[in-house]
């Protein structure tokens, strides 16, 4: 196993310990902190991911995946970096109209191909790829049923981003990422943290019940603020991302390089 990965692997660990730990912290920290560090932390992380991607692909392994995770990682430290700075520190009442929406759908059509491309696809029964379509679909329908001041426009990112979830599992599924637990894991706590960011923003956008009530050590939260969560969340799934592929590469190098010596 090459060196670098033996060092960067604990570091990931911790950092996804950290980020857990992290979540637990918007029960007691200001929100503000607990957003605008979480922010820091949800850009800072895919730069470090996407630095790690390059010289992997420069000194591992020349596999296309790696390039296209890099790239993955870009979009989403760009577009959070915008969306924060846009949305937080500017003020804008409603966040979710942004331009910050087409770089995080890059995010997933660039996982997509990293799946397509760098793994062997091992099939999926139409019965199964129904279903799981059919089952992300509730979510659009939630925001339509829910009560709350329908916006087309709202709709229209929400149904894209579920229905692009949707696919980056049906792809997992199809190519066999789940026999990567690491990377399996990474993918689905994104994809969970993305629906329900995706939730936050529409449902969930007013709605002043207490989730959580205050106490003398806790703050009052409501589902919207609780939610913000997501950041902690998509945090943690980058390490665990970049860990399960980096761990996949290692290994398939292995065979060829083995077949290499036995040809020679």
């Amino acid at each position: 196993m090459p060196r670098f990965y033996r060092w960067l692997l604990p570091l990931l660990w911790t950092i996804v310990i950290l980020s857990a730990v992290f979540s637990l912290l918007i029960f007691v920290i200001p929100l503000e902190s607990f957003q605008y560090y979480g922010n820091v932390f949800e850009t800072i992380m895919p730069v470090f991911c996407l630095v790690c991607c390059l010289y992997a692909y420069r000194t591992i392994s020349s596999r296309v995946c790696l390039l296209l995770a890099a790239f993955a990682f870009m979009s989403y430290a760009f577009s959070n970096a915008y969306w924060y700075n846009f949305s937080i520190i500017l003020g804008r009442p409603v966040v979710y109209i942004s331009v910050a929406e087409l770089g995080f759908f890059s995010f997933f059509l660039f996982l997509i191909a990293m799946i397509v491309i760098g793994f062997p696809d091992e099939g999926m029964a139409i019965p199964a790829a129904t279903g799981l379509f059919l089952l992300y679909l509730v979510f659009p329908l939630t925001y339509v049923f829910s009560g709350e001041d329908f916006l087309p426009v709202h709709f229209v990112l929400f149904f894209v981003r579920v229905i692009l979830l949707e696919q980056l599992i049906a792809a997992a599924i199809r190519h066999g990422v789940f026999r990567y637990p690491l990377l399996w894991a990474g993918i689905c706590l994104n994809c969970m943290a993305s629906l329900l960011y995706g939730l936050r923003e529409t449902i969930f956008t007013s709605f002043p019940v207490p989730l959580f009530p205050g106490t003398s050590v806790t703050n009052p939260l409501n589902v919207n603020e609780f939610l913000s969560i997501v950041g902690p969340m998509s945090t943690a799934s980058f390490a665990l991302i970049l860990a399960g592929l980096l761990l996949y590469i290692v290994k398939a190098e292995k065979p060829e390089e083995q077949r290499e010596s036995a040809s020679s």
